[in-house]
């Protein structure tokens, strides 16, 4: 049984608290770059909850991507939010006299802060953008060698299933029409089937099924031929 708690309140008490501070604490006049950060920051809170729900379901459902992909998401949609939130920190202290200060004394990123222009709503919105393209590159990269490995897993391992379905039937085969005679054939048929490779199983069935078969009917005629010679032997 889900927690409604978890599942509702806590998300809708986050964006309220959100939206509660950027209120308590809205200047006479507010700027631009003020409602950036309101809608920002909300978009975060949503995106850290849809990360947390998503996070928890896709470990229990992986489909065309592996577990791996996943966790490398998660932490990846982690460390862009943390990025977020000290580029919003770092240009609140950079664009004000204050905060400059502050960057300069205390933190001594004076060299820094000579180098880089002047702040502006601009420059703030690209960095915003910059984290997040950055993000979504990384991601959509990642993901797709992701996929093409999961794929080719997933089918080496339904080639490897295969493989082991298949000697399992030379076995059942075997007990039923092995012969002294052809014992040894038998044997050796399934070594070679036991060593082909996952990957060219494919290709190697239809060869393998043929000898096999005429395996069988080796067998059976060797059956047959003893079973006559016994019986003139007997006349």
């Amino acid at each position: 049984m889900k927690n409604p708690f978890y599942a509702w309140l806590t998300p809708i008490l986050a964006v309220g608290v959100t939206i509660l501070g950027f209120l308590i604490l809205k200047p006479e006049e507010p700027t631009a770059v003020y409602w950036i950060n309101l809608i920002y920051s909300l978009c975060l809170v949503v995106l850290f909850f849809i990360w947390l729900k998503w996070g928890r379901w896709s470990s229990r459902s992986v489909d065309e991507q592996t577990l791996y992909f996943r966790v490398f998401l998660g932490v990846g949609t982690l460390y862009y939010i943390i990025a977020a939130v000290v580029w919003m920190l770092f240009f609140l202290l950079w664009s004000t006299e204050t905060g400059q200060k502050l960057l300069t004394i205390h933190l001594g990123l004076s060299k820094l802060l000579a180098a880089l222009p002047e702040p502006s709503v601009n420059i703030y919105l690209l960095g915003i953008l910059l984290l997040t393209v950055l993000w979504i590159v990384i991601a959509s990269i990642v993901g797709r060698h992701d996929v093409v490995y999961n794929t080719q897993q997933t089918a080496l391992e339904q080639a490897t299933d295969d493989v082991r379905a298949f000697v399992a039937e030379l076995k059942e085969q075997a007990e039923q029409h092995q012969h002294p005679d052809t014992l040894r054939r038998w044997k050796a048929l399934i070594r070679e089937a036991e060593s082909v490779p996952p990957a060219r199983f494919g290709e190697q069935k239809d060869r393998l099924t043929r000898k096999a078969e005429e395996l069988m009917k080796a067998t059976d005629a060797e059956k047959t031929s003893h079973a006559d010679t016994r019986e003139n032997d007997i006349h």
